[in-house]
């Protein structure tokens, strides 16, 4: 009978301060919390650590200790803490989801992947897992797995807009345009509040040439989101001629309908010589040095109308000798620091030292690339000095 009451005891005992155990691990939950809101991260993450000491079964210390960890850069620590936590929880989803991102945040991809795959396995009607997976794919490249992974989430959650999103993606991604616009505007017809899929709809109008549907697009996202906004407007931007710079060249642009071809230079009052010149002319971007230089991107002709005007005001008085000038520079030379391209050409006076020439109205064109590989703004790119301005 003693034995019994003894052993009563001791169960009481134990239970008694089982339950104060607990008591104060939630207390240490809770003043965790508080701190937490209070910036006091040094203190809360004390508090969480005696909380599980006393409850290693307290799912939401372990969260809230990995989160903590993970806003520090902690990502080692945090890692060891989702372990522990799966060590409780071995059948829990979320528990390797959350490992997934702390790997992520490592950078260990590797093992983010086996994780995000352990939790898609053990929760079938979870979309988290294969959509973080795919756009993991997405950015490593492995558009393929990506795809199916977004058609995972699809086939989970029809109404859902992130699948259509990501399959805007990937299909963006292989160039697939119109498809990607197609899976776009399913995305923004599930959820109007959702940016991104008007950034892939922008670049898909983009890669099918249609400008002005990208730019609409841009104007959504410039009250929704401001950096998707200024991403699809980069991507958007065109490199443009800003000007030819007047007084550094040895073309004087300025000067119109026939000029005589000596009055250029002392050297073309001779018969049957020629001279070089040039102009300057300044872009608003860093170009593609190898195609700035090579001549073929270059055009030289006579301007024929609109803003250029036209050559000799459409009227040639003396045609025999009007100078024609070869279609492409002799040579081009840029200048990456200060975004310059100094075009030469040739200039031929006639036998008769009579040829006349219009400098105002000689056309520059230039189809090259910038140092992104984006092809010139085409409002931008022919340059005369009757206008004064590139068009």
């Amino acid at each position: 009978m003693a034995d019994a009451t003894l052993i009563d005891s001791l169960f009481a005992a134990v239970t008694q301060s089982q339950t104060s155990m607990a008591q104060i691990a939630k207390y240490s939950l809770i003043k965790a919390a508080s701190l937490l809101q209070e910036g006091n991260e040094t203190e809360a993450v004390a508090q969480l650590k005696r909380c599980l000491a006393l409850d290693p079964t307290s799912l939401d210390a372990y969260n809230t200790l990995g989160s903590t960890y993970l806003k520090q850069g902690k990502t080692k620590e945090a890692i060891e803490v989702y372990k522990r936590l799966i060590s409780q929880y071995p059948t829990s989803a979320d528990a390797y989801n959350s490992l997934g991102n702390a790997y992520v945040q490592a950078g260990n991809q590797a093992d983010a992947e086996k994780a995000y795959k352990t939790a898609a396995r053990m929760d079938g009607a979870s979309t988290y897992a294969p959509y973080t997976l795919g756009n993991m794919y997405v950015q490593q490249g492995r558009l393929s797995e990506a795809d199916a992974q977004f058609r995972k989430v699809i086939a989970i959650a029809p109404r859902d807009a992130h699948g259509y999103y990501g399959l805007s993606m990937v299909y963006n991604k292989e160039e697939r345009y119109s498809e990607a616009a197609e899976q776009a505007e399913k995305s923004i017809l599930l959820d109007r509040k959702f940016a991104e899929p008007h950034f892939e709809l922008g670049a898909a109008y983009l890669g099918l040439g249609d400008k002005d549907s990208a730019y609409s697009e841009a104007d959504v996202l410039k009250e929704m989101d401001g950096t998707l906004y200024s991403d699809l407007t980069e991507m958007l931007r065109s490199p443009k001629i800003l000007a030819s710079l007047p007084g550094t060249g040895t073309l004087p642009t300025f000067r119109g309908p026939g000029t005589l071809v000596s009055s250029l230079d002392p050297s073309l009052m001779f018969p049957n010589t020629s001279k070089d010149f040039s102009v300057i002319f300044q872009f608003d971007a860093e170009m593609d040095a190898s195609s700035v230089m090579d001549i073929t991107k270059w055009s030289i002709s006579k301007a024929s109308g609109g803003t250029g005007g036209f050559y000799n005001s459409n009227v040639t008085l003396h045609p025999e000798t009007q100078v024609t000038l070869p279609n492409y520079p002799r040579r081009v030379v840029y200048d990456p620091d200060k975004m310059q391209a100094t075009v030469f050409f040739t200039v031929y006076q006639n036998s008769a030292v009579d040829a006349e020439i219009d400098p105002s109205h000689l056309l520059f064109k230039f189809s090259g690339v910038d140092s992104t590989g984006k092809t010139m703004d085409t409002a931008h790119d022919e340059f005369d000095g009757f206008a004064s301005k590139t068009f």
